[in-house]
């Protein structure tokens, strides 16, 4: 665990600046995603962490990936980044839903017991506090693409050690159900842009909390996802706990039906 947070760390480094151009100068969607390619890549053979196996998904047994583990791992954190990237459209919204799945993450695998992981939570919690002006508009602060892409990569990341580490006993499917609402917004907004014939990087308000903020304040849109995105995260865990994952998993099938 300590040389899995040592490189979590210093790759975190590299990542801030690559994306501070971002925000600074903006790059093409093509640049973005090999940097955080390279970024996984780095991870992956640094630590040798990576999706080996997605467990009993559809009850035939386990899946192990084999020689696919590492392209699927680099896959599942481009989208992960890109989700929290794309999710960043009000205040707390971005950094509230990543410091509650790093919560549920924490508590229900036990992670949190015995890492650093309390201490991301805890910067996490600090930055929400002043990006949503509880100690005054002027001390505000703002992720840009430089922190909702660390903060998917670090939700990511820890996803993924969780999963796979022995000594934890959480499914993989468990962790999609606490970015469900990230995930589900992102992979929904890329086939609707397609079916549209939209570019699928351009800005847009059809995002969830664009929808929800056709009839609620900043405030209660805030609320309102954190509160689906806990009762979402909480179901995953009861399912975790009572049954076997594929189960969890055709669960996750027809939550996702309800909610598109």
């Amino acid at each position: 665990l300590p040389e899995f947070t040592f490189r979590l760390m210093v790759i975190s480094v590299p990542l801030l600046i690559l994306f501070l151009i971002d925000d600074l100068r903006g790059l093409k969607p093509l640049i973005r995603i090999l940097i955080q390619c390279a970024l996984s890549g780095y991870m992956i053979f640094s630590t040798g962490v990576y999706l080996e196996s997605l467990g009993n998904l559809f009850g035939f047994g386990n899946i192990n990936l084999g020689l696919f583990g590492i392209p699927f791992t680099l896959f599942c954190v481009v989208g992960v980044m890109n989700a929290f990237n794309m999710m960043d459209g009000i205040n707390g919204l971005c950094s509230g839903c990543a410091m509650l799945a790093l919560i549920l993450i924490g508590f229900s695998s036990g992670l949190i017991y015995d890492s650093m992981l309390v201490l991301i939570i805890g910067s996490t919690l600090g930055f929400v506090i002043f990006n949503l002006g509880f100690l005054g508009k002027k001390r505000g602060v703002f992720l840009g693409d430089s922190g909702s892409n660390l903060i998917g990569f670090w939700v990511a990341w820890i996803s993924i050690y969780a999963s796979q580490n022995e000594l934890y006993t959480i499914y993989p499917i468990t962790l999609v159900w606490f970015v469900a609402i990230p995930l589900l917004d992102c992979i929904g907004l890329i086939f609707s842009r397609l079916f549209n014939k939209k570019n699928i990087t351009s800005p847009g308000r059809d995002h969830i909390h664009h929808k929800l903020l056709n009839k609620y304040s900043p405030e209660k849109t805030l609320l309102i996802i954190i509160i689906i995105s806990f009762v979402t995260g909480m179901l995953g865990i009861y399912l975790n706990n009572t049954y076997s994952s594929y189960v969890s998993m055709y669960c996750f099938v027809i939550y996702s039906i309800l909610y598109y």
